[in-house]
């Protein structure tokens, strides 16, 4: 198992209270002239940033890579090391992969901050992209287990209570409003510190900041369009009247350091442990009249392939194999790793995909750190797809429908061929891709028709982003999902999906507030409880 082990030990101290005494000057003497009394948001900013959406190789693989992108259908374990594609447990990796990025990166901070700005007005700016940010790590954590606590968290309560998903959403909308508002009427106000360089997604760019805060708006108003449309209509709507993530050049994406780890979804692509979901790769291969012309820059063809032992060029791995199945060439030869394509293509693996049927040539085993891509957390594509949706549910400033369905399948082409030499891919097949098979747009479908396909092609384009999609399969049912081979979980029989993640064992065991019957519209915690937002479009 090659899983990176931490090198840090994070130490958590807490200070509640001041102390008291007889002597008026007593707090003038006991201040320490070398210590700061604030930190300056532009110091934690960028681990806020890198590690609230999971970018270091250790949180990556113990949250997006064996829990998201597996719910996700993106990838599949090919190793028996690993048994959570079959939905077992493992309450560190959770811990390390989707609770601390919020409660430990985020909520303190902000909580810290704000409490700084009536003796630092000047950090207010900075202050509301943070809000911004938290917005984002706050509706992943709760996308993730549902209830949660969140209007005590960071303030140094050691039991806090659990809010409502309906509150906490209603509430992060709140807190876009706010924090957009401010950033529109101070971003050129010069007495106002500025982030530059430390903000490693946008360069202390406002004027972006503000598109994503209402292009986050817009995702979180689609989010909650099945179980609360008239709070999701206006929401939307708003957000709809205001500047959104109107190009590539928008993308928020966080770049990362190639001289150390690099990107780490093709960190881990290279430790033989993942290979590419058979839904993904069947969608990419059969949705349209031609293959996608992404294939072969987000996935590699199958080693065997290129040695010429096997005519299957591509080929994923189904999701939830039990361990008997798991590279076993005598019994399943299609499932051993060198029949299964990879996790990596011309993106992360220059042009090997290049390399004919039966040339020989041998698999890469490390190139991630010549990966310059940024980790995205919210790409135009996404945008395109969300005014695809809110076109057909009638939403005003929407626009049309297929013209902006169709604009998020080539902005997540271009996006997919950004950086990549140009002599290792085709545009040919652009257009007969968009208007071939499933993938062409019916005006004649009704709703449901139009929103498969709209979730279906954010789903491709929105790709590694694995808890965005596994939140849309959940909200939407979409695309068509295949069950796990095996469940090793009891209350997810066979046939069904897993619904969240459930609450953990320190929560459990320290914070009653978290065993209450009543969470989750009074059906407590587990992994078969559906989040509010879930109105159960799926099994």
């Amino acid at each position: 198992m090659k899983m990176f082990k931490q090198k840090i030990t994070l130490v958590l101290a807490l200070v509640t209270g001041a102390l008291t005494s007889c002597t008026g000057n007593f707090e003038e003497m006991n201040v320490n002239p070398k210590q700061p009394v604030a930190v300056s948001p532009a110091l934690l900013l960028p681990k806020m940033e890198e590690y609230g959406f999971n970018c270091r190789s250790w949180e990556y693989q113990v949250g997006e890579n064996l829990h998201a992108n597996q719910y996700a259908q993106y990838i599949a374990c090919s190793t028996t090391s690993f048994n959570t594609d079959r939905y077992a447990w493992r309450d560190s990796w959770v811990t390390d992969g989707y609770w601390k990025p919020f409660y430990l990166y985020y909520a303190n901070n902000l909580y810290t901050v704000k409490n700084s700005l009536e003796a630092n007005p000047q950090y207010s700016n900075m202050y509301q992209v943070m809000r911004i940010l938290g917005a984002m790590v706050a509706s992943r954590t709760t996308d993730v287990f549902g209830d949660i606590p969140y209007f005590e968290a960071g303030q140094g309560t050691l039991s806090p209570a659990y809010d409502s998903q309906k509150d906490i959403y209603y509430d992060l909308f709140k807190e876009l409003d706010e924090a957009i508002a401010s950033l529109k009427a101070n971003k050129n106000d010069a007495t106002q510190s500025a982030y530059g360089t430390s903000d490693i997604i946008y360069g202390g760019d406002l004027d972006k900041w503000i598109k994503l805060g209402n292009s986050v708006r817009l995702r979180l108003a689609m989010r909650i369009s099945f179980v609360d449309a008239e709070k999701a209509k206006l929401e939307g709507e708003k957000a709809l009247k205001e500047s959104l993530i109107d190009s590539n050049d928008d993308t928020a994406g966080i770049k990362q350091d190639t001289r150390s780890n690099g990107h780490s979804l093709w960190v881990i692509s290279f430790w033989n442990e993942f290979r590419v979901s058979k839904t993904i790769i069947d969608k990419m291969l059969y949705e349209s009249s031609v293959e996608d012309p992404r294939l072969p820059l987000h996935f590699s063809q199958t080693e065997a392939y290129v040695n010429g032992t096997s005519d299957v060029r591509w080929r994923g791995l189904p999701n939830g194999l039990p361990t008997n199945m798991i590279n076993n060439a005598d019994q399943y030869p299609d499932y051993t790793p060198s029949n299964i394509s990879c996790i990596w293509g011309y993106n992360s693996c220059g042009n090997w995909n290049s390399n004919p049927k039966g040339s020989g040539v041998p698999a890469p085993n490390s190139y991630y750190a010549q990966v310059t891509k940024p980790f995205i957390i919210f790409n135009y594509a996404e945008v395109c797809f969300l005014k695809a949706e809110a076109a057909i549910r009638g939403w005003a400033g929407a626009g049309d429908a297929k013209a902006n369905y169709e604009a998020g399948i080539r902005a997540s082409f271009s996006e997919a061929r950004e950086n990549a030499d140009p002599t290792v891919y085709t545009t040919d097949n652009d257009d007969a891709y968009i208007n071939g098979g499933n993938v062409k747009w019916d005006e004649s479908l009704d709703f449901e028709g139009k929103l498969k396909k709209i979730i279906t092609q954010k789903w491709i384009g929105i790709y590694p982003n694995g808890v965005e999609a596994w939140s849309e399969f959940r909200r939407t049912g979409y695309p068509d999902f295949t069950p796990v081979v095996e469940s090793e979980l009891s209350i997810l029989p066979q046939g069904t999906f897993i619904k969240k993640l459930r609450y953990l064992d320190d929560e459990l065991t320290m914070n009653e507030n978290a065993k209450n019957p009543n969470l989750n519209q009074g059906k407590g915690d587990g992994q078969n409880v559906r989040v509010w937002w879930d109105t159960g479009r799926y099994k």
